[in-house]
C-alpha cells in the first residue's frame, strides 16, 4: 500500500513538473541569413518572422507555425530587416539596418504593411545618419502609443533617433534623448509598458536608459558592477513599472532585478559558463511570469522565473544559436516563438497565474470607451472593458446602417482590450458607428473618418 501511494506521488510531482515547465519544440525553418532573425507573435496562431543579411526577408504563419509563408517585400530598401512588430496578420512594421552585415549603408528606417505584405510604405527614416533600428515596440496596454529606435552605430557622434507614435502609427515624432552617448543600443533591449513608461540600453555600457512621462525626460540607471565588455542586452518590466529584470553581457548568464522602477539593481547570478554574447527578456502581461533567453557563445539557455524575477528554472534548451524571442497571452496560456540564426524556429506553449499587477485589474463593468483619435484617418484604437467571459463582437458601420468591418467575433476571457481598427481606400469622409456586443451588454458610438 505504501510502495503504491510513494508511486502515485512520484508521478503527481512529475506531471506537476511537466505542465509548470513546457518545452520548446521545432515548429519549422525558413530561410533567412545573416544574424539578426526578429519574430512578433500576434496571436497563438499569428506570428511574423523577418531577417536578411544584404535583402530584406519576411515569413509569416497564420496557423501557429505549421506553415510559414514568404512575405512579399515590395517597396522596402535592400538592406537586412532587424526588427519587427506586428498588429494583425495584415499589419505589420518592420525597421531596417542602414549599416548592418554588410549592406548598402545610408538611411536606416521604418516600413509599414497595411495588407499582410502586398505593399509596404516607408513612414521615416535616419535622414543621413547612419545607423540600424533595434527595435519597434507598442504598448500592450495602450497600442495607441509606440517607440522606434535607431541607434548611431556606424558615425561616431551622430544623436540617438527615436520615433514616437500617439495615435497607433499613424503619424510620428521625433525625440531626441539627451544626455545619451553616441554608441549602439543592444538589439532586444526595448521595453515600452503604457503611454509614458519607455527604455532601452546600451550594448557598450551597463546602463539602461529610461522615460516615466513618454520622452519628455530621462535618466540613467547604472548597475554598478565591475568587468569588462559590460553591456546591458535585454530588458524587461512589470505592468506595474516598478520590478524591471535586465540581462547583462558577462561571463556566465546574468540577470539584474529592479524594484523601484529603475533606480537601484541587485545581480542575480544564474550560474554556468561562457560569456553571454546575446540575451532577450518577455514579461508576460498581467503575470509573474518572466521568460529569459541567454546566448553564451553558439548554446542558448532559456529560463523561466514565475514569482516576478527573484527565482529563475533552466528550461530544457530547444537547439542553439537563438538570437530573439515573442509571446502573447491568452487567458492563461502563452504561445511563443523563437528564431534561430540560420532560420529555425521553436515554439512554446505555456499555463501561467496571473496577478494583479496594477494595471491589469479585472474590469467591474462594461464598457465601451470612445475611439483615440477621433476624427481620424486612417487608424484609430476602439477600446473596451469586459468583467467576465463573454462571446463578443465589435462591428464598425457606416451612417446607412451597413456593415464596413468586423474588429472581434469570438469569447474573450475577462479584462481590457483595444482594437485597432483601419479605414479602407474605399470609405469616404463621414460619421461612422462601432458597436460592442457582449452577452447583453450592447453599446454603440459614433467616430469621424476626415481624410
Amino acid at each position: 500500500m505504501r510502495k503504491s501511494f510513494n508511486l502515485l506521488l512520484i508521478l503527481f510531482f512529475f506531471c506537476s513538473s511537466v505542465s509548470l515547465y513546457s518545452q520548446w519544440v521545432a515548429s519549422g525553418t525558413v530561410t533567412i541569413s545573416g544574424s539578426y532573425p526578429s519574430v512578433s507573435v500576434v496571436s497563438p496562431t499569428v506570428a511574423w518572422v523577418v531577417g536578411g543579411s544584404n535583402s530584406p526577408v519576411i515569413y509569416r504563419t497564420t496557423d501557429g507555425g505549421t506553415t510559414w509563408t514568404s512575405v512579399p517585400t515590395t517597396g522596402l530598401p535592400v538592406k537586412a530587416l532587424m526588427c519587427v512588430w506586428a498588429l494583425s496578420d495584415q499589419i505589420a512594421y518592420v525597421g531596417d539596418g542602414g549599416d548592418a552585415q554588410g549592406t548598402t549603408g545610408g538611411d536606416a528606417a521604418v516600413s509599414v504593411t497595411t495588407n499582410g505584405g502586398t505593399s509596404w510604405t516607408q513612414l521615416f527614416n535616419t535622414g543621413g545618419s547612419a545607423g540600424f533600428f533595434n527595435g519597434i515596440v507598442f504598448s500592450r496596454l495602450n497600442p495607441n502609443y509606440g517607440f522606434a529606435e535607431s541607434d548611431p552605430s556606424a558615425g561616431s557622434g551622430n544623436p540617438y533617433y527615436v520615433q514616437k507614435t500617439t495615435n497607433g502609427g499613424a503619424n510620428w515624432t521625433l525625440i531626441n534623448p539627451p544626455g545619451i552617448p553616441s554608441n549602439a543600443s543592444a538589439q532586444n533591449s526595448l521595453c515600452m509598458i503604457d503611454d509614458q513608461f519607455f527604455g532601452f540600453g546600451l550594448n557598450s555600457s551597463a546602463v539602461v536608459y529610461l522615460t516615466s512621462n513618454g520622452g519628455t525626460n530621462w535618466f540613467s540607471s547604472p548597475f554598478n558592477l565591475t568587468g569588462s565588455s559590460l553591456f546591458t542586452s535585454a530588458l524587461a518590466f512589470s505592468d506595474n513599472k516598478q520590478i524591471g529584470v535586465a540581462a547583462l553581457s558577462t561571463s556566465h548568464p546574468s540577470i539584474s532585478r529592479s524594484t523601484n522602477g529603475g533606480v537601484t539593481w541587485a545581480a542575480i547570478n544564474l550560474g554556468g559558463s561562457g560569456s553571454t554574447t546575446n540575451s532577450a527578456l518577455k514579461w508576460i502581461n498581467g503575470t509573474n511570469t518572466v521568460f529569459f533567453l541567454g546566448q553564451v557563445s553558439t548554446a542558448s539557455k532559456f529560463y523561466m522565473s514565475t514569482n516576478a524575477g527573484q527565482n529563475w528554472t533552466a528550461m530544457t534548451s530547444a537547439g542553439s544559436n537563438f538570437f530573439h524571442f515573442d509571446f502573447v497571452r491568452v487567458g492563461t496560456t502563452v504561445t511563443g516563438f523563437a528564431t534561430c540564426v540560420g532560420g529555425a524556429i521553436y515554439k512554446l506553449t505555456q499555463t501561467v497565474t496571473l496577478v494583479n499587477n496594477g494595471n491589469n485589474v479585472i474590469p467591474t463593468e462594461y464598457k465601451l470607451e470612445q475611439n483615440y483619435p477621433n476624427p481620424f484617418n486612417p487608424s484609430t484604437t476602439i477600446s473596451f472593458s469586459i468583467p467576465r467571459q463573454e462571446f463578443v463582437t465589435l462591428k464598425v458601420y457606416n451612417a446607412a446602417g451597413k456593415e464596413v468591418a468586423s474588429l472581434v467575433n469570438k469569447k474573450l476571457d475577462a479584462g481590457g482590450y483595444s482594437e485597432r481598427f483601419i479605414a479602407t481606400k474605399d470609405m469616404s469622409s463621414g460619421v461612422y458607428f462601432y458597436k460592442l456586443t457582449a452577452g447583453n451588454f450592447t453599446d454603440t458610438k459614433k467616430f469621424i473618418l476626415l481624410k
